[in-house]
């Protein structure tokens, strides 16, 4: 079993963890504990189905939604449209709410497996060559080639500064993504930063999401007003030495 099916069968999972015994979910969790990507998408899932249910719980009735019922039950039996029954308007009101909420929940952004996911695609197919030769920029360079380690703990942005720079920028999740480029100990390191209300509800540890895809090594982490994904061909090894 990949990711993406166990994915598939855990989107059913409750988020009380009352599906934990159920055996058409084994498979899939047992999944989720040899990736710590998988278990970070999966809590974050849990945390928004309970957020739709808190939300879904929050919402009364159409007002005077029982006397429509009853006075639907009584009425003649002359023909009339169905989409004027008032009991169908209540419905479809009731309907309507649940729709926007979900639909507002659900689509509250990518989660950080998915932005490490994309730096790594980012590097390996959209990546130029390493021309900050200004002065300017490599004085941004150097304050992450000799920031203090971990680096997640030291990662300090200033988004005014970057744009007054005219830092490169990439498009993720209609967000404008800021592409910093720094070398330490002779290896190249690709860091990502958007805004933190990119990411969906969850946590993101820098330490429990390590993903690689074909030459390349990725993270993400976050903190009170950036999500960042950090991307290196160097190896798993030499990016963990930087969290």
């Amino acid at each position: 079993m990949n990711d993406d099916e166990a994915k598939f069968i855990l989107r059913a999972f409750r988020p009380d963890g009352s599906d934990a015994r159920d055996p058409l979910f084994a498979d899939a969790l047992a999944q989720t504990e040899k990736d710590p990507a998988l278990q970070e998408w999966l809590e974050s899932e849990k945390a928004l189905d309970q957020a739709i249910g808190g939300k879904l719980r929050e919402i009364q009735p159409p007002a005077g939604l029982r006397d429509a019922i009853l006075a639907g039950s009584r009425a003649s039996l002359r023909p009339r449209a169905w989409w004027k029954n008032p009991v169908w308007l209540a419905v479809a009101a009731s309907v309507a709410v649940v729709l926007t909420v979900s639909l507002r929940l659900r689509h509250s952004g990518p989660s950080a497996h998915d932005f490490a996911e994309f730096a790594i695609h980012e590097v390996a197919t959209g990546h130029d060559t390493h021309t900050w030769d200004k002065p300017e920029f490599m004085v941004v360079q150097d304050r992450f080639t000799n920031a203090a380690l971990p680096l997640p703990e030291h990662t300090k942005i200033d988004a005014a500064e970057l744009r007054r720079l005219h830092c490169h920028t990439v498009n993720f999740a209609g967000q404008e993504i800021f592409e910093l480029c720094f070398e330490r100990d002779g290896k190249w390191f690709h860091l990502y930063a958007a805004p933190v209300n990119m990411l969906s509800a969850g946590t993101a540890v820098a330490r429990s999401l390590v993903m690689t895809k074909g030459n390349f090594t990725a993270t993400a982490w976050k903190d009170a007003q950036f999500a960042y994904a950090l991307v290196t061909d160097e190896g798993a090894e030499a990016l963990r030495k930087l969290i």
